[in-house]
């Protein structure tokens, strides 16, 4: 798919993390800037980095008062400060760029904020109801077939909800990434494979891997569902 192509079943926040960043004072009239501290004193506690002299470039600071900087540090065009404040800032990443979210006092609090942005309870899950209009005829009618008759998945099953024409599907595993390595359990490349061993129908497949990559567990066509304006459709002449 397209690089700008927005998979419609991402909702929210995704890849959160955070990271310590000094603020530095380094010239009168000029605006604080923020760096990380260099990785050989990331070790340092807060208490040994709150009004310290430094030394920064664009990428990284070093404590130099009372510290045995190293010899393999090499910065370009170094400016010197003054550490005036040590933060937690909030990072989220959209369309493979970092995006800046916040700034917090603490680790605490910023552990707290990204578990309650980010739904980390062990047993959250997204459910979803779109148009059976995503679908071709001959795909949605592939979809009842399985939940009238069901075979054998690694990836998902099939349920059908007679009152309302509308037919489910449990994905399992989820989140399938989509790159080559993450922490998820399945890839979707692993994924892909199997189903299409399985012969899933293409359009059906493609949508199961967007709604199982936003670590979707039900998705569910319904003929009276609205249709998901990112999504193509397809409707009988």
């Amino acid at each position: 798919m397209p690089p700008s192509f927005r998979n419609p079943f991402l909702r929210g926040f995704h890849d959160l993390s955070y990271e310590r960043v000094v603020q530095i004072s380094y010239a009168n009239n000029c605006p604080p800037c923020y760096r990380p501290l260099h990785p050989a004193q990331i070790h340092l506690p807060n208490e040994a980095i709150y009004f310290q002299p430094c030394v920064f470039d664009d990428d990284c600071a070093v404590i130099t008062d009372g510290q045995n900087v190293p010899r393999f540090v090499r910065m370009r065009r170094p400016g010197a400060g003054l550490v005036s404040s040590v933060i937690y800032q909030i990072i989220d990443h959209h369309r493979g760029r970092p995006m800046h979210l916040g700034d917090l006092p603490n680790e605490e609090a910023a552990r707290t904020l990204i578990e309650l942005l980010s739904f980390s309870t062990g047993h959250y899950s997204r459910s979803w109801e779109i148009s059976s209009a995503h679908l071709p005829t001959t795909e949605f009618e592939y979809l009842q077939e399985r939940a009238w008759h069901p075979s054998p998945t690694g990836f998902f099953e099939c349920f059908e909800l007679s009152s309302s024409h509308a037919v489910g599907c449990k994905l399992y595993s989820t989140p399938w990434s989509m790159e080559a390595e993450g922490h998820c359990s399945c890839s979707a490349d692993e994924v892909s494979t199997r189903m299409r061993d399985d012969d899933v129908p293409p359009v059906l497949l493609q949508l199961l891997l967007l709604a199982g990559h936003a670590d979707t567990r039900l998705l569910i066509f319904d003929p009276d569902a609205a249709p998901l304006p990112e999504l193509s459709l397809f409707t009988e002449d």
